[in-house]
């Protein structure tokens, strides 16, 4: 009898297949486009054209300047925008990680392709459909929950996780966005789909992705929180109102969703998870941009996470300010009651963000600080440190070197110190 094996190496040879194939057609794209400027063809209101999504790039200051990605093909995904309301963008990215315990070093790659068509285009309102697609695929074992375990972790040093699989696929973003009565200072939006809820609940900037900033997870997502992990994404509604500086925005979502795809069937078992938030901004994309939000959310399913212990809750505080645009700031604290599906039952961060070290606009250097009282008795208060340095290469593509260091005091007299080391690279389209 024939036995078949998959390598790993070989899906790790299909990532960079797809790239090559992908970076091929850009580099058509930009030489079929020729030299132009952005500028729209049609009219539209002046809010509308200067809101984005725009690419920012090219960057003046790269270590090898372009390469691949060049002007042309920005001009033509931000005049793809402009004349036609489609946005497209997103990444692959890959990490090593080890740790001071030993045993096998821990990689995991992700691919993310996120998908905008506006077609309704108004003076004073707009509707867009918006998808978002993500991969994430662990180059053999362990997967970034048993690295944490070997190295004795309660929380894992990155964000990212397949476990118990080596791979994970999601349609997480599939929804209708809808804006009436907007303009540059106030309105009504309204989101109707499948939602990932992180994505628009308890923002702290630049502790909100682990694939740009910070790898830990306890510095990298909304840990705390019950819907961050088991229950953040699935088919739901949310109604946002913002009159600057301030904004409400209220959600009901699937509680117990496959993450995977929309899940009508567990739609209308009508289990739920039900969130609200308030926040303040200042001085939005400006130098000096600031931001403070309060969320709390009610989870009642009766599976998944500790069922027996039924409904639960949860509260956060997050916010992040710039000073000048060379400095920034970020912090977040989280805790969840009763029921609790994450890893921490508190969780308090803070990172403090170097925009512009040694006068390179767009390399970034980050120190991150945080402590999480684990969900698990038996577990003390775990805390620890991340630096990180991303150096930006070319328009596309950077790297970021990125030291841990994790400390808890079990009772019974256990310790954990853990340093963690690791690379990530990413290649932005």
């Amino acid at each position: 009898m024939t036995r078949f094996s998959w390598d790993p190496q070989c899906k790790l040879n299909i990532h960079f297949v797809l790239i090559i194939l992908f970076s091929s057609f850009l580099i058509h794209s930009e030489t079929s486009y020729g030299q132009t400027e952005v500028s729209p063809s049609l009219p539209v209101a002046k809010w509308l054209y200067f809101r984005g999504p725009f690419d920012p790039r090219p960057y003046d200051n790269t270590l090898f300047g372009s390469l691949i990605f060049k002007e042309d093909y920005f001009n033509l995904k931000n005049q793809l925008w402009v004349d036609h309301g489609f946005s497209f963008g997103g990444y692959f990215s890959a990490n090593i990680q080890g740790g001071s315990v030993g045993g096998p070093t821990h990689q995991i790659s992700e691919t993310l392709l996120l998908m905008t068509w506006e077609i309704v285009r108004k003076e004073r309102s707009a509707g867009r459909i918006v998808v978002g697609f993500a991969h994430d695929y662990t180059f053999g074992r362990p997967t970034t929950r048993e690295f944490a375990n070997h190295q004795r972790l309660v929380e894992t040093p990155n964000d990212l996780d397949t476990d118990p699989e080596l791979t994970f696929t999601t349609l997480g973003l599939l929804h209708w966005t809808h804006e009436w009565r907007t303009g540059p200072n106030g309105g009504w939006g309204l989101r109707v789909g499948q939602l990932y809820a992180p994505s628009y609940f308890g923002a702290a900037r630049y502790l909100d992705d682990d694939r740009r900033f910070f790898m830990a997870r306890p510095l990298a997502a909304a840990g705390g929180a019950q819907w961050v992990g088991f229950n953040d994404i699935g088919l739901g509604v949310n109604g946002i109102y913002w009159k600057t500086p301030i904004y409400v925005s209220l959600a009901v979502m699937d509680g117990k969703a496959n993450r995977k795809y929309p899940d009508f069937n567990s739609l209308f078992d009508g289990q739920m998870i039900y969130l609200g938030e308030v926040g303040l901004e200042w001085n939005v994309d400006e130098d000096n941009e600031a931001a403070i939000r309060f969320t709390i959310s009610h989870l009642d399913v009766t599976d998944g996470e500790n069922p027996s212990k039924g409904p639960g809750q949860s509260a956060m505080i997050s916010g992040d300010i710039r000073f000048k645009g060379k400095w920034a700031l970020a912090g977040r604290w989280s805790r969840s009651f009763n029921r609790l599906s994450a890893d921490y039952k508190e969780l308090g961060s803070l990172g403090i963000l170097w925009l512009e070290p040694f006068r390179r606009s767009q390399d970034l250097a980050g120190l991150g600080l945080f402590a999480g009282r684990p969900s698990d008795p038996a577990h003390n208060l775990e805390s620890g440190f991340e630096v990180y340095y991303k150096l930006q290469l070319t328009n596309a593509v950077s790297l970021v070197p990125d030291l841990q260091y994790w400390l808890r005091n079990d009772s019974g007299g256990e310790k954990t110190r853990t340093w963690v080391l690791g690379f990530r690279s990413e290649i932005e389209f």
